[in-house]
């Protein structure tokens, strides 16, 4: 994928940018529960494009079985054996979509099926199973800018900023009030650009920004997959060994690795490894 410069664009986000907490968390701990409920975009679903290829048009959702979402589960069972997985992640999901249903919905074999959207079932489901879910992971945001990298329009990042802040000020405040207990882990994301287009990660900061500050305002903690996968060094050749962006097809998902580091993150930011102590 070939991005224009977008120096303009980055030095108008980078008056957005603020303090950004990876590890901010909740003041109180609740252990796993009977359910964990995964929600968002690809990434929840453990999307990778080769693998899509491979089986398009006959596409299993069980073949995308290597993402966070399954290393974390695999996780939660050691501290919480025979808790169950409920996977609402939809590839394409923004912020916006999340509320009024994922664009591929339609045609693209979710893990768990549902209609209407990710966020009425997930609060279906919360009503049907109270007290009995936690925790519950989110990433959603990157879908919302990534647009912008190759605009013209200087509005365009602002915007869509402003629209992650809203959207999952809102969407975090309905899974806390449906599930007031639950563990909540919302993902700060990983700049898959970074090796090409270094000014977009001044984008991904002022995203994982606005991701911080939702979480925050809700109690719920954050998962960090920028620092494993953009900051640690040798670069660039940790970001290509964790995302597939460095491939013929350049994939901006995570590879087996990449994902394993994310649940990493997301089990690093639940607290959980003290039951195992």
């Amino acid at each position: 994928m070939r991005l224009r410069p977008v120096a303009t664009i980055a030095a108008t986000v980078g008056l957005l940018l603020g303090t950004t907490s990876a590890s901010a968390s909740s003041e109180h701990f609740n252990p796993p529960k009977h359910y964990y409920l995964a929600l968002g975009d690809s990434l929840a679903y453990g999307y990778q494009y080769a693998k899509f290829l491979a089986e398009f048009p006959n596409i299993d959702a069980t073949s995308f079985d290597t993402g966070y979402v399954d290393d974390l589960a695999a996780r939660l069972r050691t501290v919480r054996p025979g808790i169950q997985t409920v996977n609402y992640g939809c590839p394409g999901e923004t912020t916006a979509s999340y509320f009024t249903g994922c664009a591929y919905q339609a045609t693209f074999p979710l893990h768990v099926g549902y209609s209407g959207s990710q966020a009425a079932a997930a609060l279906a489901f919360l009503r049907a199973h109270r007290g009995q879910v936690s925790p519950i992971t989110l990433d959603n945001g990157a879908n919302d800018t990534t647009p912008c990298l190759q605009s013209p329009d200087p509005n365009c990042i602002p915007t869509a900023l402003s629209q992650v802040a809203a959207n999952l000020d809102r969407a975090l405040g309905e899974l806390r009030a449906a599930a007031p207990n639950a563990e909540i882990i919302v993902m700060a994301y990983y700049d898959p650009y970074a090796a090409v287009a270094p000014q977009s990660i001044a984008i991904t900061g002022a995203l994982n920004h606005a991701i911080t500050i939702a979480a925050a305002a809700h109690g719920a903690r954050v998962a960090d997959a920028f620092t494993p996968i953009n900051l640690a060094q040798p670069q660039p050749a940790t970001l290509c060994a964790l995302t597939l962006f460095c491939t013929a097809l350049h994939d901006v998902h995570a590879s087996d690795a990449g994902y394993a580091v994310i649940a990493q993150q997301f089990w690093a930011a639940s607290g959980y490894s003290r039951l195992g102590d």
